[in-house]
C-alpha cells in the first residue's frame, strides 16, 4: 500500500466528499474515485458507503483513516528529522504521567530549546497502557511514566528524585490535622484512586484489604480532574503523590509508612538515535544531574 493512496482516502474522510477531496489534491473526481476503489479492492473491504449522501464512512473505513493519520503523522515527522539531522530541529513528542517530578525533564527542555529554538515538543498525556502502546508504535518518542517495572524492553534513565505517596483531603475533613495517615485509617472512608493496577494493589496492601471491600468512589486514569472532587465533597479521601496543584481547600498528608514513587524516561531501544534525540537525551541527563 503506497502512502500516496492514504493521503487520498484521508483527504476524502476530512473533507467529507469526493468533489472537495478532488480539488484538495488536484485531481479530478473520476480519477480520485477510481483511485478509491483500488485501495478498497487491495485491502478487500469497503470504506466508503456510496448510497448514503452526504458521503459517509463504513466502519472499517473509519478504522482506516484513524490509521492512515497516525502512520502519515508518522512518516511526516520521521522524515522532518531525518532531514534536519545536522541542525538539530524538528520534534519531539512525550507521553507524560502527571507529577511534580516532571520538572525535572521540563528544566532539561528548556535548556535544549534555548540551544536549539527549532525543537517543538509535543506533550501528550494518558494512561501507561495507552502510552506504552504509542511508545512500542513509534508515535511518541519518549514516555515519562512512575514506578515502571518493564525496564527491560526499553533504554531508561530512572530519575533520582522521587514522589511521596499520600492522601488529599478536604481540610474540614476530620481527619484534616494528622500529619500522616496510616491504612488502617483510610479504609475507613470514601476512597478516589487511580485504576492503575499497582495503585490499587498498594491500597490493598496498606488497608489489608481487598479492594472490593473498600468504599472506592472513583477511579480515573488521569489525576487533574480527579484532584478537584475533594473541594467539593469532605468526606472523600484521595490517594496520589505529592506535589500536585491544589486549592487552598484541599490537604496533602502522607501515609504511613512512607513508599515514594519513582519515575523513569524509556524510549524504545534502538542502535540509531537522530541527532536531536541524542541532544535532549543529553541536556536531560544534565538537568537529572543538576537537580
Amino acid at each position: 500500500m503506497e502512502i500516496r493512496m492514504m493521503k487520498y482516502f484521508l483527504a476524502v474522510a476530512t473533507t467529507g466528499t469526493l468533489t472537495a477531496a478532488a480539488k484538495k489534491l488536484n485531481l479530478t473526481q473520476p480519477a480520485l474515485s477510481r483511485q478509491i476503489q483500488v485501495l478498497e479492492t487491495e485491502l478487500g473491504v469497503q470504506l466508503l458507503d456510496r448510497s448514503k449522501k452526504p458521503l459517509q464512512l463504513t466502519g472499517e473505513g473509519i478504522y482506516f483513516a484513524k490509521q492512515a493519520e497516525s502512520i502519515l503523522n508518522l512518516t511526516e515527522k520521521t522524515s522532518q528529522n531525518l532531514k534536519q539531522r545536522n541542525i538539530i530541529a524538528g520534534q519531539i513528542t512525550i507521553g507524560a504521567a502527571e507529577t511534580s517530578l516532571f520538572t525535572v525533564i521540563l528544566a532539561g527542555i528548556s535548556n535544549l530549546q534555548d540551544q536549539y529554538p527549532d525543537v517543538t515538543i509535543h506533550l501528550i498525556s494518558g494512561s501507561l497502557s495507552d502510552m506504552l502502546d504509542s511508545l512500542d508504535q513509534g508515535l511518541i518518542d519518549f514516555l515519562f511514566a512512575l514506578d515502571f517495572n518493564l525496564k527491560g524492553q526499553y533504554d531508561y534513565i530512572d530519575l533520582k528524585s522521587t514522589d511521596t505517596r499520600g492522601v488529599y483531603l478536604n481540610e474540614k475533613h476530620v481527619l484534616a490535622n494528622q500529619k500522616e495517615l496510616t491504612g488502617e485509617q483510610i479504609a475507613n472512608y470514601p476512597i478516589v484512586i487511580s485504576r492503575n493496577p499497582i495503585w490499587l494493589d498498594y491500597l490493598s496492601s496498606i488497608t489489608h484489604m481487598p479492594t472490593e471491600n473498600l468504599n472506592i468512589r472513583m477511579t480515573f486514569n488521569l489525576i487533574g480532574n480527579a484532584s478537584l472532587y475533594p473541594i467539593f465533597n469532605q468526606e472523600i479521601l484521595l490517594i496520589g503523590i505529592e506535589g500536585l496543584p491544589i486549592s487552598s481547600a484541599v490537604k496533602f498528608i502522607p501515609i504511613a509508612p512512607q513508599i515514594h514513587s519513582h519515575a523513569t524516561l524509556l524510549w524504545k531501544k534502538t542502535q540509531f538515535l537522530s541527532s536531536l534525540h541524542e541532544e535532549f537525551l543529553y541536556f536531560i541527563n544534565h538537568a537529572i544531574l543538576d537537580n
